[in-house]
């Protein structure tokens, strides 16, 4: 069973680089049926909170919370020693290089204050960007985007949880509200 995914992050980063934010209210009504299908387990650190249930996963940065992702289908979470967080983030940084995968690292609560604090690479069209210090410190937060599946892993104190996700069926712009 393929699940729903409400994922507005293409928009966000469109709108980083063009300097005119989308507006996500449409998403509203999408996004509060992802969070609420979430609502069991809960977490947060500096800059993210998430929530999972076994019928849903969903994170928000808190600064921000417009940057958001949802899905809806049969989640499992996973805990990480550091050194398998650390394989995790190598890989990472070794397939967005190969532009094998589109990825964001936050290694301080600082989010995007200097190049220090991130690292993003992704695919806009045929343009591949980077922004930000790729480091190989354990970060806050890792979103590793590929071609079928979201890996999100994120670190409370010295715990490492890690989401592996199917890519999921998009939210039908006639869902939105």
């Amino acid at each position: 069973m393929i699940g729903i995914e409400i994922d507005p992050q293409r928009l966000l980063l469109e709108g980083m680089e063009s300097g005119e934010f989308p507006d996500l209210k449409p998403l509203a009504l999408a996004r509060e049926y992802a969070l609420e299908h979430a609502q069991g387990n809960a977490g947060e650190n500096e800059i993210v909170r998430w929530w999972h249930s076994p019928g849903g996963f969903y994170y928000e940065f808190k600064q921000f919370p417009t940057a958001f992702y949802g899905f809806l289908g049969l989640v499992q979470g996973e805990y990480l020693s550091p050194g398998q967080a650390q394989e995790l983030v190598w890989e990472g940084l070794a397939k967005a290089d190969k532009d094998q995968a589109d990825l964001t690292l936050f290694y301080t609560a600082n989010l995007m204050q200097s190049d220090q604090d991130f690292y993003m690479a992704y695919t806009l069209g045929h343009t591949r960007i980077q922004r930000g210090e790729a480091r190989y410190a354990l970060p806050l937060f890792m979103r590793l985007q590929g071609p079928r599946s979201l890996m999100v892993l994120l670190r409370s104190h010295e715990e490492y949880l890690l989401f592996k996700l199917p890519k999921g069926q998009p939210v039908l712009s006639g869902l939105l509200a």
